[in-house]
């Protein structure tokens, strides 16, 4: 895996098979959102494994992925705010990694 978003996906589809694609983490990386990732009838579940990233994914990598994608960390924090608000857990590396470059 060459790509940084090959890698993190690759982990995020770990218990599942290949269903979220690096296209897709990059779109919610570039637009804070899930809400624009359409993948048929697994949808829902792409849109749930894409929310686990901040619990799953080392903020590190994630900030890799986002520069991948052409974003950068706060178009990432919107991301991580929709997480929250989707009840995901806080991540404190994250809110830290955030809180350094504020």
């Amino acid at each position: 895996m060459d790509s940084k978003l090959d890698l993190a996906v690759g982990h995020l589809n770990a218990a599942t098979g290949p269903v979220v694609r690096p296209a897709d983490l990059a779109l919610a990386l570039r637009e804070g959102t899930v809400a624009h990732i359409v993948a048929g009838q697994k949808t829902r579940i792409v849109r749930g494994l894409l929310h686990s990233l901040f619990t799953e994914i080392d903020p590190a990598l994630i900030l890799s992925c986002a520069r991948e994608a052409k974003t950068d960390w706060r178009h990432a924090h919107q991301l991580y705010a929709e997480t929250l608000a989707d009840g995901m857990p806080r991540v404190k590396a994250w809110e830290q990694l955030v809180a350094d470059r504020t």
